[in-house]
């Protein structure tokens, strides 16, 4: 035995430990699962009923490969047994399998090891997180967080101050309020005091209430009688599975899903406001801006500009991914400064959730604490009502999801994964080697490889970067292209091409008329921002040159329309706002039908491009910190006095909207944060 003694408490460690000797000498290797499960067909129609599915996959892997279908374990399904029903023989293999493991053989050290699976996470939306952990469904309860204990005697009481910072929810503390309410039931307790309990605590075990509706409804039957046996032998089936899974907490292990919550839910509500209160003039001119917006460089294949305004109602994700990096240049002229302020913060905060690499976790949190702040202090000063939104109100745990969901051992796990499929001979204990027609069997069938949902694109040999495309020109513009001087002076008996595009890796295209980030060659420099007159290379066997003939690119103010850090290019001096530069919407673009251009015309932005004037995009969810970084975006200073004057703000705006509909409910706690509050 040993003991270790620190200030706060005493632990006694058995030794030896007892995974080393369940180990046996072999190596352990802990393997972080991610739990999912959601309906798989939104029909309603009784012929295509929606099944409840539970799928998982290894939380440790990249990105890249485990949003494969081939790398997604399918576990369960059933069109009649609920999300709960369905997990509970899962969560008692998993329990198993976590704390008596198994042996498998690792590829990348050759001999068995001792796997211990551990729960790292359950995705899911918000109706199925608030399933899983036994909190009520967020969008028609005065407790509609599953984290904390954020609670409303009525809908009055949102606008009080009780309704702010709540404390965190206790797992534990969530297993006996249901059991408590089971208690209740059991010593025939009326509907209402059941019902009371619910509300107190914020606790609904929907398993445990369907079980207690079935006893009700069959008061003699064989299945009350199984229910009774299962009190009295194991109670613990009789409520939420999740409750026994061990190391698992329902309340810190359901991470904010950003699909629902950001995309689906803040950008989908503040969109859906903005439309509603556009004249039919302005849709129009909304339709010629998205149609005139620039894509080329935000990996966005194309917009439906009509679609958009149109059908704002029915809307998916990948919309609003377009809708959210273009609003700063399609909105902000035909709405008011107060949404302009709340959209260029939802941008920039947007820009950072999206983020796919962190650099320092320590301060992306800070950072998106306060960009997270800043966001709902502009939104709560236009109006206090967004609190009914329970939606806004997770964003404020979105940082807390974050660090916990981030498992690494700072090493690439994507390199233990098993390539060769070798096998240990029982005879003489040795490495055995199948044929090579059996990789071959995936490496040259696509058809097999669709079948397993395996990505065939990470079969192919990658492309040596970085590569280009040549340059389609006519015999006019050949003759008028010659090679810079520049260019001829740096390699002056080679044979220099007018290059279209070239890839430095997957996705990031460098092409002429665009701007770039080139990094300082001295430590104690700079990057710069530049602009690309044409791209030149040489290709052969040997040797792959290219250069980038660009001009650099000097840093302004931020615009005040876009909130953004504008440039200009260093070869001329005149320049003014493009606020100022009157840019006007003309009927000048040719409808396309079939892939072909007609005769009628639509609605398009004119740009002037007599100002030499430009803006960083820092709403593009591409490469936040390459936009952020030049750009010179500075992370919001929130006092608390700013925080106060924007519920001021926003209770009474809230307070007018209620006095016009005749409604003065809300208004009666307005000074209930603060007495000097109208």
């Amino acid at each position: 035995m040993h003991i270790e003694i620190t200030p706060e408490r005493t632990d006694f460690i058995k030794l030896p430990n007892p995974w080393r000797l369940k180990a046996q000498g072999r190596m352990i290797r802990h393997v972080p699962l991610s739990i999912y499960s959601d309906d798989t067909s939104g029909n309603l129609s009784k012929q295509w009923n929606k099944h409840i599915s539970i799928f998982m996959s290894l939380a440790g892997l990249p990105p890249h490969i485990s949003n494969q279908e081939y790398n997604t374990l399918f576990v369960a399904t059933s069109n009649i047994a609920r999300a709960l029903e369905l997990a509970a023989p899962v969560v008692e293999e998993l329990n198993i399998l976590s704390t008596s493991g198994f042996f498998t053989f690792d590829h990348s050290l050759q001999e068995d090891v001792l796997v211990l699976p551990v729960i790292l996470m359950f995705l899911g939306d918000s109706p199925m997180h608030a399933e899983i952990t036994s909190t009520l469904h967020p969008n028609v309860s005065l407790q509609p967080c599953r984290i904390c204990k954020l609670k409303a005697k009525n809908k009055k009481d949102k606008a009080t101050g009780t309704y702010v910072k709540p404390d965190l929810r206790s797992w534990i503390d969530t297993k006996k309020a249901a059991y408590h309410t089971w208690y209740l039931v059991q010593r025939g307790a009326p509907k209402t005091q059941v019902q009371s309990c619910i509300s107190e605590f914020g606790v609904k075990d929907v398993l445990n209430q369907t079980i207690i509706h079935t006893i009700k409804e069959n008061q003699d039957t064989k299945v009350t009688y199984n229910i009774r046996r299962l009190q009295d032998d194991s109670i613990e089936k009789l409520f939420n599975p999740f409750y026994e899974l061990k190391g698992f907490d329902g309340h810190k292990d359901t991470p904010v899903e950003v699909l629902h919550v950001i995309l689906l839910g803040i950008v989908k509500y503040l969109y859906r406001d903005l439309i509603c209160g556009l004249t039919v003039d302005k849709k129009e001119e909304l339709v010629a801006r998205f149609q005139s917006f620039d894509i080329s460089n935000l990996n966005i294949p194309s917009i439906k500009a009509k679609y958009l305004v149109q059908h704002y109602s029915s809307l998916v994700g990948k919309d609003f991914k377009i809708i959210i990096q273009a609003a700063p240049f399609v909105f902000f002229t035909i709405i008011e400064e107060s949404r302009q302020k709340i959209w260029i913060s939802l941008c920039h905060l947007c820009s950072l959730i999206f983020q796919t690499h962190i650099s320092c976790l320590e301060n992306y949190v800070a950072n998106l604490n306060s960009f997270t702040q800043d966001f709902l202090i502009k939104l709560v000063s236009s109006n206090a009502q967004w609190v009914n939104k329970p939606k806004f109100h997770i964003l404020l745990h979105l940082s807390q999801s974050v660090a916990p969901s981030i498992h690494s051992n700072r090493q690439s796990p994507s390199q233990d994964i098993a390539n060769s499929g070798n096998c240990i001979s029982e005879t003489n204990v040795s490495i055995v080697s199948p044929s090579y027609q059996v990789k071959n069997l995936l490496l040259k069938n696509p058809t097999i490889q669709n079948l397993l949902g395996l990505d065939s694109y990470i079969f192919k040999v990658k492309p040596r970067y970085p590569f280009f495309k040549k340059l389609p020109l006519s015999t006019a513009d050949y003759e008028n292209c010659t090679t810079p001087k520049g260019i001829k002076s740096i390699s002056p008996n080679s044979d220099w091409i007018n290059i279209l595009s070239f890839e430095l890796e997957d996705h990031q295209t460098i092409k002429a008329n665009s701007f770039v980030s080139i990094k300082a060659q001295q430590a104690n420099k700079n990057n710069f921002i530049a602009f690309i007159i044409g791209i030149w290379g040489v290709d052969n066997m040997s040797n792959q040159k290219i250069y980038i003939h660009c001009m650099h690119c000097e840093m302004l103010e931020v615009d005040p329309l876009y909130g953004m850090r504008t440039l200009k290019k260093l070869n001329r001096e005149d320049f003014i706002s493009a606020k100022r530069a009157k840019c006007l919407i003309r009927r000048t673009l040719p409808k396309r039908l079939e892939r072909q251009e007609t005769d009628m015309m639509l609605n398009e932005l004119q740009h002037n491009f007599r100002f030499n004037l430009y803006v960083i995009n820092t709403a593009s969810l591409r490469a936040q910190d390459k936009h952020h970084a030049p750009a010179r975006i500075t992370t919001p200073q929130i006092q608390p006095l700013q925080a106060l004057n924007a519920v001021h703000d926003g209770l009474s705006e809230w307070k007018k909207n209620n006095n016009r509909k005749g409604k003065n409910k809300a208004a009666e706690s307005v000074t209930s944060i603060d007495p000097s509050l109208p």
